[in-house]
């Protein structure tokens, strides 16, 4: 059944044209069969819903009210974050021979054991490691991200070919479908190229897919953004001894001085030429970066007295929420680019936000309404205080999601997550937009992570 649901990667698109009652039985079947694949495969997986009772197979005929199906969750705040306890430290590359035993322990591939000795004994970094990883077991495809670990503890997270493609597949035709990027000419990243964080990989992969040529798309920030930078600069997570006070008192100002002095401005300087590039040949250009990022261009262009007038069709994207402490809140970013960057008929240019996460290959994407629409493929319910699903067609709680379709080889993606948000199913009354199917309602999402990470994609 696993190998099933796979092979209809390429049919995902169909789910839209699917009747709703269609759709739940296919994913509850697909669920089901991913269940018994994984629970014979997957050691970590087969220990926790084991321990709840669960085994090898189960019936969900009644439909998601089943008390099983809750039981096939995983809390995204723990399960690939949890080789911090397994090792006591949350620098793999201080113990790699346990990092990968608990690598393998959580994936439902074998890893050849007689490879390990090729690791060294301890890495000068994340990166590192993780690279020896790819490159050791290259004949698995393994693609590893990361969330971006804004409390400094990286969720690590590995997918194959086939789960890269699937979830490129998927944000794909997301973008397509809510945000209308088909005639998208030129694209913008205000991010790094080269990155390990999920969200922005995803988002350039995706764009990618649209086959644009490598000149029109565009990193505009000229540093890569490796784990162990991405760590220091949160400035909460130093490694021990001598190396972390050399992070916290060297490495963690100098960064944040680089940053402020040098990385923003070229990103800023290099997005604005690009938008007066688009302006002047006429072309849709997509704008995606955080929104910190989007409002420092929106500043400099008030600076320079300008306002950028787009091709319509154009549109700016930002995800992963915004940083705690920054002084301005996302309505009067809004605020700032609508009065900056318009379309050339005057329109404010459309700003649309994206919710996802490192552990999810899907991602909701924000409809001109403003609700973040839950792509129809993924099965997605909130939960009550105890850990049921609710079944209302409007509920709150904490978002809980199965992908059996996309979700990959390598882990079940049934996940309980730690963002609180208003759950709308779509099943008495669509969204404003004409959108059929479940969303999530506008400004209700609160990322609550029980573990006190916030795992925002705009920390790069």
């Amino acid at each position: 059944m696993h190998g099933e649901s796979l092979s209809h990667r390429a049919e995902l698109k169909q789910f839209w044209s699917t009747a709703p009652e269609s759709r739940q039985a296919i994913l509850l079947r697909a669920v089901a069969g991913v269940h018994a694949w994984h629970y014979q495969r997957n050691a970590a997986y087969r220990q926790v819903v084991s321990a709840r009772g669960v085994g090898a197979t189960v019936d969900l005929a009644s439909g998601p009210g089943c008390a099983l199906l809750p039981r096939l969750l995983r809390p995204t705040a723990q399960t690939f974050k949890s080789y911090i306890d397994v090792l006591g430290t949350p620098f793999p590359q201080e113990r790699p021979q346990a990092f990968l035993e608990w690598l393998a322990f959580h994936l439902s591939v074998d890893l050849p054991r007689d490879r390990l000795a090729r690791f060294r004994p301890r890495y000068a970094s994340l990166e590192a490691l993780l690279r020896d990883v790819e490159t050791i077991y290259s004949e698995f495809g393994f693609e590893i991200s990361t969330s971006s670990g804004t409390s400094g503890r990286s969720t690590i997270l590995v997918r194959d070919r086939e789960a890269v493609e699937s979830t490129v597949e998927s944000f794909y035709l997301s973008f397509q479908r809510y945000l209308g990027i088909d005639a998208v000419e030129r694209a913008v990243f205000i991010m790094p190229r080269e990155t390990r964080i999920a969200m922005a990989r995803m988002a350039a992969f995706s764009v990618k897919r649209l086959g644009l040529p490598e000149d029109r798309i565009h990193f505009a920030i000229p540093f890569p953004a490796e784990p162990d930078r991405v760590r220091i600069r949160s400035g909460r997570t130093f490694r021990p001894g001598w190396p972390g006070k050399v992070e916290r008192h060297f490495w963690y100002p100098f960064m944040n001085w680089m940053q402020e002095h040098y990385v923003t401005p070229r990103a800023v300087k290099t997005t604005v030429e690009l938008l007066g590039r688009a302006e002047a040949s006429g072309e849709h250009v997509l704008v995606f970066g955080g929104w910190v990022q989007l409002h420092a261009v929106s500043r400099q262009l008030q600076a320079e007295g300008r306002t950028v007038r787009l091709a319509p069709g154009s549109l700016l994207g930002t995800g992963g929420g915004l940083k705690e402490l920054y002084p301005f809140a996302p309505a009067q970013i809004r605020e700032e680019l609508a009065a900056t960057i318009r379309l050339a008929d005057g329109r404010p240019a459309p700003l649309r936000d994206v919710y996802g996460m490192a552990e999810g290959n899907w991602a909701a994407m924000q409809c001109a309404e403003g609700h973040y629409h839950v792509p129809p493929w993924v099965l997605a319910r909130t939960l009550d205080e105890d850990d049921r699903l609710q079944e209302a067609d409007d509920s709150t709680g904490l978002l809980a999601f199965y992908d059996p379709l996309g979700g990959g080889r390598l882990f079940p993606a049934f996940f309980k997550t730690a963002d609180r948000m208003r759950l709308f199913l779509g099943r008495e009354e669509c969204c404003p937009c004409g959108e059929q199917g479940a969303f999530i309602a506008r400004e209700s999402i609160q990322r609550v992570d029980l573990l006190d990470e916030a795992g925002c994609a705009a920390q790069v």
